[in-house]
């Protein structure tokens, strides 16, 4: 099926001559090395790329190549010459569902991504639920054009790859992922700088937030997880941010005994709701999140948002609580 996808993408992509590039709303160097990988090599081809991304770029990632072409207004979306629009490793395609009606015209929408609970919502989806990142799935699909890979477009498509295993770190890095890196490193990609910008430049004020995270860690019977908390107030005690804990779940399950299979960080969010990030060495959370609320993601890493929350310390340990709205 996927040599066929491939030419189906590839056609659009020729016939295009002005293309828009999405973000997911989850930002993070997986969705920023695929779409700007993509957009590295569209600009190459000739065609006028515009990209757009619903949330600020995390520090940490602005030394991605040219990130200063991405646009927030959504006004973006009003362009008559937009042709084609690209998204890439958006899970389930939410936020989009208002933006495109107000298009002048409908285009076809092509979906890069690596999520097994995809619903399929594009003109064409190249989804791949074995992938190690959906960075590796758009550059499989670049590398069987032969389009021409400049290093910047090599740089953003390892940035993806390197992140979104931890270095191949985690049980969702496979052979493809590794080969895509060796190929992408021969093509000028740098991955001392990744490392040095995704995973070894941590603040003083994120120090602070992970020292609370660890002396958090407590036995959470309802999900049969080593769980932690940070709420709001200790971001702002701490001088941190929510990039800041973005890490924190795939460093504990990494770093934890073997033991403990499963782990998840509680983090109370700006808009009254409680974020739920899982990561698991062999049980199936993100079906486990989608039965209990609502959720979804890989089997291995999975997510879920409890609206109108906070988290509560009850005798060592922390529990959502429904705040009453008036």
């Amino acid at each position: 099926m996927t040599p066929l996808v491939y030419q189906n993408i590839q056609e659009l992509i020729t016939q295009a001559g002005h293309i828009l590039l999405l973000t997911d709303e989850r930002i993070d160097g997986d969705t920023m090395g695929s779409t700007m990988g993509l957009y590295h090599v569209l600009n190459e081809l000739g065609k006028r790329v515009d990209v757009f991304s619903p949330k600020p770029l995390p520090d940490y990632l602005k030394f991605i190549p040219q990130v200063d072409v991405i646009r927030r207004d959504v006004e973006i979306f009003l362009q008559s010459t937009i042709d084609l629009v690209i998204i890439s490793d958006c899970s389930d395609g939410e936020y989009i569902k208002k933006l495109l009606p107000t298009m002048a015209h409908k285009v076809p929408l092509i979906v890069f991504d690596h999520h097994a609970t995809n619903p399929m919502y594009g003109t064409i989806n190249l989804v791949e639920p074995t992938a190690a990142s959906s960075a590796d799935v758009a550059w499989r699909f670049v590398k069987s054009t032969g389009w021409k890979v400049t290093p910047e477009a090599a740089q953003c498509f390892l940035t993806g790859v390197y992140t979104d295993t931890n270095v191949f770190s985690t049980s969702n890095t496979t052979t493809d992922a590794l080969e895509a890196s060796t190929e992408l490193i021969k093509l000028g990609a740098q991955p001392k700088t990744i490392v040095q910008h995704t995973m070894m430049n941590r603040s003083l004020s994120a120090l602070r937030l992970w020292g609370l995270v660890f002396e958090r860690l407590f036995y959470d019977s309802e999900f049969d997880a080593i769980a932690t908390a940070i709420t709001r107030q200790d971001l702002k005690n701490c001088q941190a941010t929510d990039d800041d804990l973005k890490p924190i779940s795939n460093f504990l399950n990494e770093m934890l005994e073997e033991k403990h299979e499963v782990v998840l960080v509680y983090h109370e969010k700006d808009d009254n709701s409680v974020k739920g990030s899982i990561r698991s060495r062999g049980r199936d959370v993100a079906k486990q999140a989608e039965q209990k609320f609502g959720g979804g993601g890989h089997k291995l890493a999975a997510g879920f948002k409890i609206p109108n929350s906070k988290l509560v310390e009850k005798d060592g340990k922390w529990v959502v609580e429904k705040v009453t709205t008036i």
